[in-house]
């Protein structure tokens, strides 16, 4: 072993105990590698930066900016709510929700599908009521699932798309992934669906609990508007018009104490309501509700309280008062909570609560970062919601020329950017900050990591200790071989690096064993995603870990069977692939 190739592998294995560790944010791990990796001399300087114009750099920031665009929009939220409002099964609602999350994400980043589909789930569940413990997790492992069906399912995809150019000339197919991923999806999401409602539903010695589903849509505080046409209603004939709870009235900053059906509603009257938050807001713009927010410039954000957050037994006003950040409000929250009593703001705020904050976008997120709290897709004034058949339409018209070969991924993908920005379907400046940065850093910061792996050689140093174990005329045990080294790897870094740091040694197996390269490469780019065994490996088992409730080893429990049942239909389907 040379000194160069013992330097990159040094700095990659201290990288991945500090992934898993889970102590240091992961781009901070990511830049900090490769600023050892340069300053050993293994990163030539003309090389640092080069993340930075790979393709699949450039892909993964249009993807999350295509995401910007699509959450503008309602269609995954009302396409649910009708399926939901047609049958009650629970069986159907989750294998839906699970299938929906497949599907979503075969065409965007798993992480922005479940962002998308996550209020959806937790508002189905309470409407419904369905435990979410029975539809949370279900729905991270079938994002997963869908994300090895395309190039643009998950990062880890493009960067494996990356080496097979390098090594073959040319590209995967759009969906050429999906001849491996598809028949896994299907199996996976039927398996997730059947017995995931079963495993965490409530069992006769209480051992697994069952959430409560929680209050219907979201709780609210809102001001009768003087211009209000339901001023003199009784309350449930307000409810019955609007189709709207209301848990209080308070008049000249007291409760109204009387039978409902005696509270006449005045104007100036501040009602705590609970119902779908996009119809309160259109309450608001039709002058029925006093309008809640500052400006059309507002920005306003979907956020969950996860279990370690300061914010735990507070109230609703503590989080308005939070010493250094100042001009957040809380507009409307969606809690497990059973009597609602009392004014808005002296709600005590629960694990799993859904909060809709108001505020300056920096001090936004300030607040969720040190307070402990997730941030999904950001929301948007109803007013500013676009009609979902324009960017669907530019969008699908992208994957098109991608699935064709038309055009090149990045290309493609940048063309439908540019299209969504002139038909003002994507605020680029809005999009940008919001972007997840992190997930951009990382992948730029490891590919001359991954690139330096195989320059020095150590790539097929690696390769060439896993082959002496290995039959080299058995390609399919190689194939095999490197599925279960990347399903081993995932649960502990994630995919992305497992992608990065397993493509080049794949490479060298296929040189060394006389392997075809292509299963080699595709088998890293499923295994990484077959991450189902821990809630780090991927950021999406974490955002269910903390908002299900789910304890660690529950991951195993449903994840273990469903990685078992991958692997042995991923060893038929390549055992077809290698035979033609």
């Amino acid at each position: 072993m040379s000194f160069d190739q013992g330097v990159i592998l040094a700095i990659l294995i201290v990288m991945l105990v500090a992934y898993a560790s889970e102590r240091y944010r992961i781009e901070v791990v990511a830049l900090c590698g490769l600023a050892a990796g340069f300053a050993a001399g293994v990163v030539p300087v003309q090389s640092v930066f080069s993340g930075f114009a790979s393709p699949a750099v450039i892909t993964v920031i249009e993807i999350l900016l295509v995401v910007a665009a699509l959450s503008r929009t309602r269609i995954i939220d009302d396409f649910a709510r009708r399926i939901a409002s047609r049958t009650r099964d629970e069986t159907a609602i989750v294998l839906f929700l699970c299938a929906t999350g497949a599907v979503v994400s075969i065409f965007m980043n798993n992480i922005g599908a479940l962002a998308l589909l996550f209020p959806v789930a937790i508002s189905v569940c309470a409407r419904l009521k369905i435990a979410t413990t029975k539809v949370l997790m279900p729905l991270s492992f079938a994002t997963l699932l869908g994300g090895m069906c395309s190039l643009t399912g998950t990062p880890a995809n493009l960067v494996v798309n990356e080496w097979v150019v390098n090594e073959t000339g040319r590209s995967l197919g759009y969906f050429e992934l999906g001849l491996v991923g598809g028949p896994l999806a299907i199996v996976g999401v039927l398996w997730v669906a059947l017995a995931g409602p079963r495993i965490f539903g409530r069992t006769s010695d209480g051992s697994v609990p069952m959430l409560d589903a929680g209050p219907t849509d979201f709780l609210a505080e809102r001001m009768v508007a003087s211009t209000s046409d339901h001023v003199g209603l009784r309350l449930p004939e307000l409810e019955d018009r609007l189709g709207i709870r209301v848990h209080g009235v308070i008049r000249h900053g007291s409760h109204v104490f009387a039978r409902r059906r005696d509270i006449v509603l005045a104007s100036g009257d501040t009602l705590l309501i609970e119902g779908n938050i996009a119809r309160i807001e259109e309450l608001e713009e039709a002058g029925e509700f006093l309008t809640s927010h500052g400006d059309d410039h507002e920005s306003l954000f979907e956020a969950v309280v996860m279990p370690e957050s300061l914010l735990l037994g507070s109230r609703i006003e503590d989080v308005e008062a939070y010493d250094g950040v100042r001009g957040v409000r809380v507009l409307a929250i969606a809690s497990r909570r059973g009597r609602v009593e009392g004014r808005f703001a002296d709600l005590p705020i629960t694990m799993g609560d859904v909060m809709v904050l108001g505020g300056e976008r920096d001090a936004v997120r300030r607040l969720a970062s040190e307070c402990g709290l997730l941030v999904l897709s950001p929301r948007r004034l109803s007013r500013q919601i676009h009609r979902a058949a324009l960017p669907v339409s530019i969008f699908a018209a992208g994957v098109v020329a991608t699935a064709l070969d038309l055009v090149e991924t990045q290309i493609a993908f940048g063309a439908v950017v540019l299209g969504l920005i002139a038909t003002k379907s994507l605020d680029l400046r809005d999009a940008l900050q919001d972007l997840n940065w992190g997930i951009v850093l990382v992948l730029a910061a490891m590919i001359p990591l991954g690139v330096a792996v195989e320059e020095t050689g150590a790539a097929r140093l690696i390769a060439n200790a896993i082959a002496s174990y290995l039959p080299t005329g058995e390609p399919l045990i190689v194939v095999l071989a490197m599925l279960a080294l990347a399903v081993v790897i995932t649960p502990f870094i994630d995919n992305v690096s497992t992608a990065i740091v397993l493509s080049p040694i794949a490479a060298g197996l296929a040189t060394r064993t006389g392997t075809p390269v292509e299963p080699l490469l595709i088998a890293v780019a499923i295994g990484a995603s077959l991450d189902f065994l821990t809630p780090f490996g991927h950021h999406n088992n974490a955002v269910v870990m903390g908002a299900g409730g789910y304890r660690f080893l529950d991951f195993s429990r449903l994840g273990a069977p469903l990685t078992a049942f991958c692997l042995v239909f991923a060893a038929l389907i390549f055992t077809g692939l290698l035979a033609t």
